[in-house]
């Protein structure tokens, strides 16, 4: 494949889910960059691992797709700013919690977002804090389980939306409002609809809300390329 081009038949949206699993040190320092390693030393001890593993997964994945090296993905990915491609590669989207990673890729903008169903959460005072008016009244009338799920959900949306966008959730959560089943949000200061899709995953014992935002979600995949 020639660099920068992406192939045609590949133009079509993909999302994948898999684990993040463990990986010998002399894996992480052959399926990485050198600047990733001078990022990941930046970081906490208990994120540089974490840290090395998603970006040598997400280039694994990627080459699956692409039709290329891992090492010839040219992924731009620094601690706590939005990932890119090269030009002409498409953009690129992830998101992992616990060992389970995310992952979206599409020619277009594209953003995805993953939290465990079950997740703890003060979803009252999320509600009153960063949602707006509009949709603090359109879940007025669930109950606090119901209530629970919802905002969630909700939290999920805006979050792809925002990586679709290239923004910081600090800046945007309380832009959006998601309209109670509809796959879609506004955001307000524009007033434009903005379609986005939360899907529910089991996989064993655990349930998983998948965000994304971007065209129409591809089907998705299970991914291992150990």
């Amino acid at each position: 494949m020639a660099a920068g081009l992406v192939p045609r038949e590949l133009r079509q949206s993909r999302w994948g889910w898999g684990d993040l699993g463990k990986l010998a040190p002399r894996e992480l320092m052959d399926g990485t960059t050198s600047q990733e390693l001078e990022w990941a030393r930046s970081l906490p001890a208990a994120r540089q691992e974490n840290f090395l593993r998603s970006r040598f997964l997400v280039r694994q994945w990627l080459a699956h797709w692409l039709g290329c090296k891992p090492m010839a993905v040219p992924l731009t990915a620094p601690p706590g700013q939005a990932p890119h491609l090269g030009e002409e590669w498409g953009t690129v989207s992830w998101s992992h919690s616990g060992q389970r990673l995310l992952l979206g890729w599409s020619p277009q903008a594209v953003g995805v977002d993953l939290e465990r169903a079950n997740r703890p959460l003060a979803a009252q005072a999320l509600l009153q804090r960063f949602f707006p008016l509009q949709e603090q009244q359109q879940l007025s009338c669930l109950s606090a389980s119901e209530l629970q799920g919802a905002v969630l959900r909700s939290w999920v949306a805006k979050e792809a939306l925002i990586k679709q966008r290239r923004s910081s959730i600090s800046l945007e959560l309380g832009h959006w409002w998601m309209e109670s089943k509809q796959p879609r949000a506004m955001h307000l200061p524009t007033g434009v609809w903005w379609p986005v899709q939360v899907h529910c995953l089991s996989f064993g014992a655990e349930q998983w809300f998948l965000g994304w935002s971007g065209d129409n979600s591809p089907s998705l995949e299970y991914l291992d390329c150990s």
